[in-house]
């Protein structure tokens, strides 16, 4: 009996001594733990409480109060949910002392990324808007990361703009085309999760240029045929040609390139018609300056223009000849030099333009003599060729007049023209003085009295005012 009264009064001292020291301290207990965690996964919190040694039990709650887990370690483990996410505390039992409040948010781990662009497809024409958009099945708390072939966007880009999963941009160049892809991101602490798109092909469209028409010809026997180009200086693939005639359409054609090529029969001499081109996209509708289809054989007389070259002490040193023929919408072009053939590139000559131009690169003792150039119709290896007077190229070593001497004597020139002319405006005014003043002498008037034998009487010619008075008589009846 006295033993079990000596315990029991031991066990209270214990308890008053211990909910005095629960009740008396001001040890207020400490929550840390992660602010961010995958759904699914075990998270883990600390309470910790100083000043403190006699057994607690340690509990985890929500800040609506709901009591998530409990144990008497300071370590506080449990399963995240959907509804995890909020604030917590713990609380210490006995003595209801509460911790600081930590935020939980519950991520969840991203999945099913892909992309989408408007328009769609995305083919666009320079000029356009294209919104590009980083799509995920899943997935919260997310960053974004975009790339355009392969490399990197940032946002330090002048070229797009990025808002959260959006790549944005308003009017697109050729510069924009390409593959492009994304990669939606959680990012908790060392435990990150990724998720990435295909890529996307971003078209970039040209419009296209005003076509330009051109042809040639070749023969196959006696038959002549127009070999006609419709081309663009730029654009983007595949364009549909039409070739027209007299504005009726002949051919149609699509291409995936900015060329083609239309071949019709044609009479030599004889004026086809107009010919015109037409390309057509989805938005654009482009028609080529209109090209007389005619084929004018080579004739009548063929001339050679020759222009001298000189360096830079106006010393002739080359010569440029040109063979021009009347007419003739094909030539094609022959030198001789003393009746010797030229090749296409020589010692001291070259030939440019399909052989219409000859340049005397150095005249010298080889390089003169008398040059003729002969033009026939390039289509037809039976035609006739038609030659030129022949011209003499020599090295006379002509010298053309520096500008400093021509500066010089023109500035003579016009120094006595400047002083001839002064000497005749001033003889000029000098006649008109002088004839002004005989003028006055012819009209002055000699008063001579009829009783002075002194008198003398000119005989110059003198000036006599006359006046004619009218007068007017009445009758008297």
């Amino acid at each position: 009996m006295g033993g079990s009264i000596y315990f029991l009064f031991v066990s209270y001292l214990v308890l008053v001594g211990l909910v005095t020291e629960i009740g008396g301290s001001d040890s207020q207990p400490v929550l840390s733990g992660p602010d961010r965690a995958y759904l699914k996964s075990r998270v883990q919190f600390e309470c910790q409480v100083s000043g403190l040694s006699s057994p607690l039990t340690y509990e985890l709650r929500k800040d609506d109060g709901r009591l998530i887990t409990t144990d008497v370690n300071t370590v506080l483990k449990f399963t995240v949910t959907e509804e995890s996410e909020g604030k917590y505390y713990c609380r210490l039992n006995p003595g209801g002392q509460t911790s600081n409040t930590l935020q939980l948010q519950v991520v969840i781990p991203v999945q099913g990324v892909s992309l989408s662009s408007e328009p769609d497809p995305a083919i666009i024409y320079e000029g356009e808007r294209l919104v590009l958009s980083c799509l995920v099945k899943k997935g919260s708390y997310l960053s974004f990361l975009w790339y355009h072939n392969k490399q990197e966007v940032t946002s330090q880009s002048k070229l797009y703009q990025l808002s959260e999963n959006t790549l944005t941009v308003e009017r697109a160049g050729e510069q924009h085309a390409g593959i492009y892809s994304c990669t939606a991101s959680n990012q908790i602490e060392d435990s990150p999760r990724f998720s990435s798109s295909q890529n996307l092909n971003v078209y970039v469209e040209q419009y296209i240029s005003a076509p330009r028409l051109t042809f040639t010809v070749f023969s196959i026997g006696s038959d002549v045929t127009a070999n006609i180009s419709c081309r663009l200086d730029r654009g983007s693939p595949p364009v549909i040609f039409h070739m027209l005639l007299n504005g009726v359409e002949m051919f149609e054609k699509q291409v995936s390139s900015l060329e083609t090529w239309f071949l019709l029969p044609v009479s030599v001499g004889l004026n086809m018609g107009a010919a015109q081109c037409k390309a057509k996209k989805e938005i654009q509708q482009l028609i080529s300056d209109s090209v007389n289809l005619e084929v004018v054989p080579v004739g009548g007389a063929v001339q050679v223009v020759v222009t001298y070259l000189h360096d830079v002490t106006a010393v002739v040193t080359a010569a440029r000849l040109k063979c021009v023929p009347s007419r003739g919408t094909f030539p094609s072009f022959s030198w001789t030099l003393n009746h010797t053939s030229l090749p296409s590139v020589g010692e001291f000559h070259g030939l440019g333009q399909h052989g219409q131009i000859l340049v005397i690169t150095d005249i010298t003792a080889a390089s003169s003599g008398y040059y003729r150039c002969a033009v026939k119709d390039s289509f037809d290896n039976n035609s006739t060729w038609v030659e030129s007077s022949e011209i003499l190229i020599q090295n006379t070593d002509l010298v053309v007049m520096p500008m400093e001497v021509m500066a010089f004597v023109f500035c003579g020139f016009l120094l006595m023209v400047i002083i001839g002319g002064t000497f005749c405006v001033l003889w000029n005014i000098n006649s008109k003085i002088e004839k002004s003043h005989n003028n006055q002498v012819n009209r002055s008037e000699t008063i001579i009295d009829p009783g002075d034998t002194r008198a003398v009487v000119s005989h110059e010619t003198q000036s006599i005012e006359m006046k004619t008075v009218v007068m007017e008589f009445q009758s008297d009846s």
